[in-house]
């Protein structure tokens, strides 16, 4: 869906907020969830946007999840000034490790974030998983044998 900036008229923007929050809630993250990034590929205008960016391989911690916009088209004016003519929906993180300033074309005083899509969840180990991996139980390693007396 790309939407033309935030001054839609009232009902659609109310319908948009029912169908961004009812996004977020089936989202697959979580707040305070450590997620790894896995796609540090930016477009060049991020680096005057962005003072932190997250890097490949990396774990992060969510510290928010909320509504917002991507792949921003942009314009020069009359005036030579540029301006955002556009952007689609997305879901966006917001990041323990990482703080950046707020969105500069939107009306909406709200941090810059990071596409959900760029982040995959950390998988949590459950307790009898470490556990056996503690101990080498089910994967393959040799029973403890207990050393003999004469071996000393």
């Amino acid at each position: 869906m790309v939407l033309a900036g935030w001054d839609q008229p009232k009902a659609l923007c109310q319908s948009l907020a029912i169908v961004q929050h009812e996004a977020i809630r089936r989202s697959m993250f979580k707040t305070g969830q450590q997620v790894v990034c896995i796609d540090d590929q930016f477009d060049p205008w991020v680096f005057d946007l962005y003072k932190s960016l997250p890097k490949m391989d990396q774990i992060y911690t969510v510290r928010a999840i909320r509504s917002g916009r991507s792949n921003p088209q942009f314009v020069v004016n009359d005036d030579a000034e540029i301006k955002l003519a556009g952007a689609e929906f997305d879901i966006l993180l917001l990041l323990q490790e990482l703080h950046n300033p707020d969105d500069p074309h939107s009306s909406v005083k709200q941090e810059l974030g990071f596409r959900s899509e760029r982040f995959a969840p950390l998988l949590e180990q459950t307790e009898e998983e470490e556990e056996a991996e503690l101990i080498g139980v089910g994967h393959g390693e040799k029973e403890w044998e207990p050393e003999p007396a004469w071996s000393k």
